[in-house]
């Protein structure tokens, strides 16, 4: 989840604060957003000067009154002429509907945040009194996120690789709702979507989610044990919680759900749902 903390220009930092960069002074930067003349919009915040600024209509305009980005989970991927990656930080909306999002860019000796609006093929940051428009710049990012897709979309841009099927090709994170079961589901773009397994099968699935982003690792588990930090896929239509994780199984490296309750990964493959009692377990960084 995002968390944005309410803060001013008199208030001291909220701890955690994310840093992303320095203007020309060597004074650090954090970001924060805004309600301006009806837009949602990035803020460079500057507490050591006690000031913090938008751009809008051309112009840097300075505030008192914003919202402070804290936490550490987020990243940054460089992008240009508008384009924003799947798990891309929204600010909010412009007064038009439209989605703004967080960049940055050096300009001027300084890495400053701006906003990017995907109508207008750029990130606008404020300098000096003034709205500049950069062509090139990064894109802030949340690390590990669930994105909608289907088995006729694109995969996800940053999808969270897993494994291999036993022919090689990539396997990465899903999940979806099976039966009302939120499982993990093995995602293998090449061959039409992505394949859950439940009740001693598997099923294809054509509709779920991919896990994207970084920041997570492998664990060593068995016998239904779940370590700290463990990614969930959400419960069971009983409540219990069900977690991701993969196993070798006939020369693949495969994706699948930990039920800790039957001490064991289950694993969609070859028609049948197989059964691993040592395997490991996605965690968070």
């Amino acid at each position: 989840m995002i968390e944005w903390v309410r803060s001013s220009v008199n208030s001291p930092l909220p701890p955690n604060a994310f840093h992303v960069g320095q203007d020309g002074d060597g004074a650090e930067m954090y970001v924060g957003r805004a309600i301006f003349r009806g837009d949602i919009l990035p803020a460079k915040v500057i507490p050591r000067r006690r000031e913090a600024y938008v751009s809008h209509s051309g112009r840097e305009h300075e505030i008192t009154h914003y919202e402070v980005l804290v936490g550490q989970r987020f990243d940054w991927i460089g992008c240009g002429d508008g384009l924003v990656p799947n798990n891309a930080i929204s600010t909010g909306k412009a007064s038009t509907g439209e989605n703004i999002y967080i960049g940055r860019a050096v300009y001027e000796n300084t890495v400053t945040v701006g906003k990017i609006q995907q109508s207008c093929g750029c990130l606008y940051l404020s300098y000096q009194g003034k709205e500049i428009s950069i062509r090139t710049y990064e894109v802030l990012v949340s690390m590990g996120q669930w994105v909608s897709t289907s088995a006729n979309a694109p995969l996800p841009h940053n999808a969270f690789h897993a494994g291999h099927d036993s022919d090689g090709t990539p396997i990465y994170v899903g999940r979806c709702v099976y039966e009302g079961d939120h499982v993990a589901a093995k995602v293998i773009p090449s061959k039409g979507g992505a394949y859950v397994a439940y009740g001693g099968k598997e099923h294809k699935v054509t509709h779920y989610e991919v896990l994207v982003g970084h920041g997570y690792a492998w664990a060593a588990c068995g016998g239904g044990h779940i370590p700290r930090n463990a990614v969930s896929t959400g419960k069971t239509r009983t409540g219990e919680p069900l977690y991701v994780g993969r196993g070798y199984h006939a020369n693949s490296l495969m994706v699948g759900k930990v039920h800790p309750s039957h001490g064991c990964l289950y694993v969609p493959f070859g028609g049948n749902e197989i059964t691993l009692r040592s395997y490991e377990v996605l965690v968070k960084n």
